[in-house]
């Protein structure tokens, strides 16, 4: 069957250039399609197979999906069984104006031409986060248009930057599992709470993580893990006036000479001369 394209006239009726659909299996009939406009899906329930660009890939409870205007796709359920998804369409516009406000920092690059969509897989705590903030979304007058629009591009913002944007040290070839263990230890400050919380991470084995980690950052797992920390400690020390040593113990490091030691030889310069540099 030829792809249809959907078109923004299609799938947006207003200026509101956002919409969003539940969708349970049962009740829609799917055809191979490719868009104007870019899209979100995530898997509610179920499990079913993703046909995308020539591929079949398993899609299961919490896979989240970056689908852009490149993709052509369609939905098939495993052994006839339904499945439930949340899709989040926004316009090429909408899209542009996030990632120009992103600024360069922001793989957006990446995440536009890569071969396959991005996916990712969110955890039931994380799943339930992501549905959690919708929530409110929905509690909005669907005729308020500027109040929706805004709630609608805060949440794809938040999409964006909580589940896609690649870090420093992150390889265009990192696995997706080893990805999400990266990012997982920069958020709420874990990355203080070393490497057995780390490993913790993931089902695999310590000796897989590690190798895999040497592979594709050049760093062991404690030296990754310290150049968050030391991230961390340049960050505060630039834009805070706590002490230092309350910085140090915040990031983790528990031997201050072991940090002090450590962020000299990144930086070139101790911690209280990088912070004096940054006040002069």
């Amino acid at each position: 069957m030829e792809p249809k394209l959907l078109t923004n006239e299609y799938e947006f009726n207003n200026n509101l250039e956002c919409l969003y659909r539940y969708v349970y299996s049962d009740t829609e009939h799917f055809d191979p399609h490719y868009h104007e406009f870019y899209e979100f899906f995530i898997i509610l329930e179920g499990n079913a197979y993703h046909l995308i660009n020539g591929s079949k890939t398993k899609l299961t409870k919490g896979s989240l999906v970056f689908i852009r205007p490149s993709d052509t796709h369609d939905y098939v359920a495993i052994n006839s069984k339904p499945f439930v998804f949340l899709n989040i369409s926004f316009s090429a516009n909408t899209a542009a104006k996030i990632f120009d406000f992103l600024g360069d920092g922001f793989p957006s690059k990446q995440l536009i031409s890569s071969p396959m969509p991005p996916e990712i897989h969110l955890n039931d705590y994380d799943l339930k986060r992501f549905t959690n903030r919708f929530e409110s979304i929905k509690a909005i007058d669907p005729q308020n248009t500027p109040a929706l629009k805004t709630a609608m591009r805060s949440f794809l913002f938040n999409t964006f930057t909580r589940y896609f944007a690649a870090g420093e040290q992150i390889h265009e070839d990192m696995p997706v599992w080893l990805e999400q263990m990266c990012e997982k230890m920069k958020r709420d400050g874990n990355f203080a709470l070393g490497s057995d919380y780390f490993f913790s991470l993931s089902d695999k084995s310590r000796e897989h993580i590690s190798r895999s980690i040497k592979q594709y950052t050049g760093m062991t797992v404690s030296e990754y893990i310290n150049s968050l920390r030391l991230n961390f400690i340049a960050n505060m020390l630039r834009n805070s006036n706590y002490s230092i040593s309350q910085i140090i113990f915040d990031s983790g490091f528990n031997n201050i000479s072991w940090a002090s030691e450590c962020f000299k030889l990144k930086y070139g310069v101790t911690m209280r001369e990088y912070r004096q540099k940054t006040l002069d």
